[in-house]
């Protein structure tokens, strides 16, 4: 899968919700829904290519959808989990990032490995190649993060009163 391919799939995710707000985080995470914009004029698009990333957390509303490339390898681990976990829990449900995965990287501050962003509740949506190192893009949609399973039903629930009628 190229890069491409992985916006592809941004892409696809951005069409099927229909979105009224998106955010791009990083230097060419808005570009990626310059597409989407021209399109649908009355889709709000809020790109922040610099600054305080954590700081402008912050003070950002709710969104459809949230992009973030180019931000977290240059960031301390850290201060990358607590954005990625900000992002998730306060201003969005559906969340994507695209992360140069392992270490090699020239100028990186932080190396991510694929446990990293599973352990925030994101699912790996691609492998996208970009020169010798990989890109992986990792999704968080909080409609598909856990089903209900079957057990979780009144049939199951220790109800006295309930205990005949099933």
């Amino acid at each position: 899968m190229d890069t491409r391919t992985c916006l592809q799939e941004l892409h696809a995710a951005v069409a099927a919700i229909a979105p009224r707000a998106l955010l791009g985080l990083g230097p060419e995470a808005g570009a990626a829904f310059a597409e989407h914009a021209a399109a649908h004029p009355e889709c709000v698009v809020t790109a922040l290519e610099a600054g305080d990333w954590l700081g402008a957390a912050d003070r950002l509303g709710s969104f459809d959808l949230v992009f973030v490339r180019g931000v977290l390898e240059h960031l301390p681990k850290g201060e990358a989990v607590t954005l990625l976990g900000q992002l998730r829990d306060r201003h969005t449900r559906r969340l994507y990032a695209l992360v140069p995965m392992g270490g090699g990287w020239p100028g990186h501050i932080s190396v991510w490995e694929q446990n990293d962003l599973i352990a925030l509740g994101m699912e790996r949506a691609g492998i996208c190649a970009e020169s010798p190192l990989p890109l992986h893009l990792y999704k968080f949609d909080l409609h598909t993060y856990k089903t209900t399973p079957d057990w979780f039903n009144s049939k199951y629930w220790a109800h006295p009163e309930l205990w005949d009628k099933f």
